[in-house]
């Protein structure tokens, strides 16, 4: 099924810092000192000891400051000697142990350890000392950040996300003091292992949860009437089937009662489909779906009896179960039912129209290659037939793969074929757009699919993107208005709306949060607005409280994600989010306020 192609847009939520931006500082990130020296431990305190005791004293914090010293030279040594260095930070440990007045200074000693033993791959030994650091000092930013790159060698991705998400923190409070105190200070700058680390978990939790799918045999319902619609409306057939609906005046019930009492099991099947076939250009979506199982349980029931049907009835049969099986994501059934009207088929229209649907189960069940087969074959069947479906949907298939060129090609041949596919000019204007083509060639294929669909509302939406594109924020507001006006039930314009009022004034977010519930109420499978609105609300979080909301709500979403890809996305938001609230729990925050 179609889909917008989207990115990640997870925003941590205590620090209030997107994934992008997150991203960019890693790629910006300072190589600070790992160890600490003498600067960074308190000095010990003053005591009035015996001339003979401060005589041991003295030899006794000598013998340390020669340890120490002995420790860094290692460290700093070329090649560095880090097994040698951590021996030596070893017995200034013991010293400081054995020795009261020097225990201010075991904090940073055993940060130095842990340096040590990191680069000498003794990583467990390395996260012991980093627990000793923490015990005493849950905000030390270089202990964060080594835990960090350990839990990552480790495969341990979500504490390692942890530890980014805590060091985040710890650079914002101080970032915060500073500007506080009226100083300069520099933006919080996340480890460079961000990225690879957000994704994994990301990656991983969605997996589970599609792992657990397979296991209970979850099933999903039909999903919203705009996306059902979006997904119609790719095929050339559209409008005409459309309007053949809204002009069929028959009396389905009288017809297949009595067609039943009869026993004219074929008139039946027949009447139910095309019962389902009104309904389904008719938007009522749920109707059709029950007259598709009411045709394919008179079949069953009716070959129990040795009845035999027309073949190209049953292939008929099999199409309309195929896309109702496909919108409950019922994929292998799908493609069974369309490999078994293929398998009877002999007209070439209906054919290529058959294997273009088994392409887009292909694509919803990650299997490009066979969806790319599947196009080809239908190329080979047309004998004739239009081909502009498979234009259109090998343009889809592109734009994932982020082939625009090929994409445009594609698109391009598909209006050949079939110049009236208002849909496929507003998809070639999109692809222009991101291709940067010039504005004039945009501009053409919407003010064409303006004259096709003057009160389409997915036009205005497009005319709204071209000028965003040109950054008239102002009028691309008004478009997605019009676009809003003309139909309710599209999310796309909805938020489109928001995200560009948040870029035209930060302070219009509250507005913007609105137009994202707006998006979901019309339509709650729209997994782009919810991982906008769920970026937003992270970002106005104040409390746990309210992150943990957000939380929860990507966690229902995750269930009803029907999309791999999409489950990705949320899963890594919402492994930020988890990630920052666990996080701030460490590092003794008790709100997200700044």
């Amino acid at each position: 099924m179609p889909r917008p192609a989207t990115k990640a847009l997870a925003v941590a939520a205590a620090a209030g810092v997107g994934i992008a931006a997150l991203v960019w500082w890693a790629r910006q990130q300072k190589k600070d000192s790992e160890l600490d020296d003498e600067a960074d431990a308190p000095p010990p305190p003053r005591t009035e000891e015996a001339p003979k005791d401060a005589a041991s004293g003295e030899a006794v914090k000598a013998e340390f400051n020669s340890c120490k010293q002995k420790a860094f030279e290692l460290f700093k040594a070329s090649p560095p000697r880090y097994a040698e260095a951590a021996e030596w930070f070893s017995k200034a440990i013991d010293l400081s142990i054995a020795h009261e007045t020097l225990a201010p200074q075991r904090k940073a000693l055993y940060n130095n350890r842990s340096a040590c033993r990191e680069r000498c791959d003794d990583l467990e030994a390395s996260l012991e000392d980093c627990a000793v650091v923490l015990a005493s000092d849950p905000q030390h930013a270089k202990v964060r950040r080594r835990r960090a790159r350990i839990f990552d060698k480790l495969g341990r991705n979500e504490e390692a996300l942890v530890e980014i998400c805590a060091d985040l923190l710890i650079q914002r409070e101080a970032f915060k003091k500073a500007l506080q105190a009226g100083r300069q200070a520099d933006q919080p700058t996340p480890v460079d292992n961000v990225e690879s680390v957000m994704r994994a978990v990301g990656a991983a939790a969605a997996e589970e949860v599609l792992a657990a799918r397979r296991a209970s045999g979850a099933k999903f319902g039909m999903p919203s009437s705009n996306t059902i619609t979006q997904l119609l409306m790719t095929y050339a057939a559209y409008d005409s089937r459309a309007q053949a609906a809204s002009t069929d005046s028959t009396d389905y019930a009288t017809s297949i009662k009595a067609a039943r009492a009869s026993g004219d099991d074929a008139e039946t099947i027949r009447l139910l489909l095309q019962r389902a076939e009104t309904a389904t250009y008719s938007k009522r979506y749920e109707a059709a779906r029950k007259d598709v199982e009411l045709a394919s349980a008179q079949k069953v029931k009716a070959e129990a009896n040795g009845q035999q049907f027309p073949p190209a009835l049953v292939a008929e049969l099999e199409r309309a179960a195929g896309l109702y099986k496909h919108l409950v994501h019922d994929l292998s059934g799908a493609a069974e039912c369309y490999e078994r009207a293929l398998a009877l088929e002999s007209d070439p229209a209906k054919r290529v129209e058959t294997r273009v649907r088994l392409a887009g189960v292909h694509v919803d069940n990650a299997d490009m290659a066979s969806a790319d087969a599947s196009l080809d074959a239908a190329l080979a069947d047309a004998d004739g037939a239009s081909v502009s479906d498979v234009h259109m949907h090998r343009a889809q298939l592109r734009v994932i793969r982020r082939d625009l060129e090929a994409a445009k090609n594609d698109l391009e041949a598909c209006i050949a074929v079939a110049p009236g596919h208002v849909l496929a000019r507003l998809r070639l204007a999109t692809v222009l757009i991101h291709s940067g083509a010039d504005a004039q060639s945009v501009e053409e294929q919407v003010e064409a699919a303006e004259r096709l669909a003057p009160t389409m509302s997915e036009v205005y939406q497009v005319k709204g993107e071209v000028l965003l594109a040109k950054a008239d924020l102002r009028g691309a507001i008004r478009q997605f208005d019009e676009a809003i006006r003309l139909d309710e039930s599209n999310p796309v314009p909805l938020y489109n709306k928001g995200l560009t009022l948040i870029q035209m004034n930060q302070f219009e977010a509250h507005n913007a949060q609105k137009l994202f519930e707006s998006a979901l109420a019309v339509d709650p499978t729209c997994m782009v607005a919810l991982m906008r609105l769920s970026e937003l609300k992270l970002q106005l979080a104040a409390s746990f409280d309210q992150a943990q909301a957000v939380v929860d709500m990507l966690g229902g979403a995750m269930q009803n994600c029907r999309d791999k890809d999409e489950l990705v996305e949320l899963s890594t938001v919402r492994a930020m989010a988890v990630a920052q609230l666990a996080a701030a729990r460490d590092v003794g925050l008790t709100s997200f306020q700044m």
